[in-house]
């Protein structure tokens, strides 16, 4: 059994213990939820840089009317760019719900954590004053055995719930490291699990993106912009001729040059196949599986 002066001891010990720990996991779990959140942010970020660069090509590709292997390849990579900004949507959602979402509960669970320190602070000191009575009834009234005895019996009754609260306590802290270091690990495998999976798809897509770039015939470009340039030379020549030989003051009428329909007509948000999902699904699930 615990004498009154070696409990108070040691819930004393034990509180500055649980305070200390719990300001750690405070201090520490708060610097990895903002890293992670920055990092999410700036992931968010990229997404839409990438979207931006995908409409810039597409764009481009789409009032190319005299390269053709350069029209091609631009929609092409656009498209596949673009594919690769709706992985890394997928990506920054898990981060935020997965990954920064989990990691910013343990504000709560610090707060709980104090509060149950408090709760069991509190009944410690009750024990303390009611030892204090029980000392001071005794000094003063040595006689008066009935005050001792109602004194003695709430210090025995403080003293035994202030020894429940400490066991209780200690039973909470022993939750509360376990349910951290589990959380943690959770997180940062949730982390690294989605971050596998968006690499490994967004390395699929950029070979495909770098194979539809190779594509591009320069020479077959160059000849068709040659062969342009001197149709355009032969068509303003016979103009030119036709206007000189007639009597008349040669009357040319300008002629609206019909705009011509772009090689894809879409807009950016229908410029995708629809995104399967489950094949990022499946690269994630191939890696919980090796956990398992």
């Amino acid at each position: 059994m615990f004498s009154s002066n070696s409990l108070s001891k040691v819930h004393s010990n034990q509180a500055r213990f649980i305070q200390e720990r719990i300001s750690g996991v405070e201090k520490h779990f708060g610097q990895i939820c903002n890293a992670l959140g920055s990092y999410t942010r700036k992931t968010a970020k990229l997404r839409d840089r990438g979207d931006v660069l995908s409409k810039t090509l597409l764009d481009y590709g789409e009032v190319e009317n005299l390269n053709k292997s350069l029209r091609s390849a631009l929609c092409d990579t656009a498209d596949t760019l673009a594919a690769v900004q709706d992985y890394r949507n997928v990506q920054v959602e898990r981060l935020e719900t997965r990954v920064v979402g989990e990691i910013a509960l343990y504000g709560g669970i610090c707060k709980a954590a104090r509060e149950e320190l408090k709760r069991s602070f509190d009944t410690r000191q009750q024990e303390i004053n009611h030892r204090r009575d029980l000392e001071k009834t005794k000094n003063r009234r040595p006689q008066n055995r009935q005050q001792i005895v109602i004194a003695e019996t709430k210090h025995q009754k403080a003293t035994a719930e202030a020894k429940r609260a400490c066991q209780n306590l200690e039973e909470q802290m022993d939750q509360f490291e376990q349910k951290k270091v589990a959380d943690l690990k959770k997180v940062l495998r949730e982390f690294v699990q989605t971050e596998l999976a968006f690499h490994a798809k967004a390395l699929e897509l950029y070979t495909k993106a770098y194979n539809q770039i190779s594509n591009i015939e320069e020479e077959e470009d160059l000849e068709e912009f040659r062969n342009a340039l001197k149709g355009n030379a032969a068509a303003r020549a016979e103009v030119v001729g036709a206007g000189q030989g007639s009597s008349l003051s040669p009357v040319i009428n300008s002629v609206k040059g019909k705009k011509k329909e772009s090689h894809r007509k879409r807009d950016m948000n229908k410029s995708i196949e629809k995104l399967q999902i489950e094949d990022y699904e499946e690269i994630n699930e191939s890696t919980s599986s090796e956990d398992d």
